[in-house]
């Protein structure tokens, strides 16, 4: 049996962040945890993405850009 070295390469940026699938128009569904009088509530969003960065998302929701908390938004399936 032949053993080759292992391949290490640096990731490319796409490849280390929590949503890599994501392209520029894309629509996208987020979702926002509130506690309201002791209960979770939850709103959803559904926007067309148009970017992020460590700490926001870039979307537009009805028409109108966006910029939403990345710690506050969630994105879900």
């Amino acid at each position: 049996m032949t053993m080759h070295p292992s391949i290490h390469h640096a990731p490319h940026l796409e490849e280390t962040s929590p949503v890599p699938y994501l392209r520029h128009g894309q629509l996208i569904a987020l979702i926002h945890w509130n506690r309201v009088a002791g209960d979770w509530k939850y709103t959803t969003l559904l926007a067309e993405y148009a970017g992020r960065d460590d700490k926001h998302w870039q979307v537009i929701a009805h028409g109108q850009p966006m910029t939403l908390d990345r710690a506050e938004w969630a994105i879900f399936n």
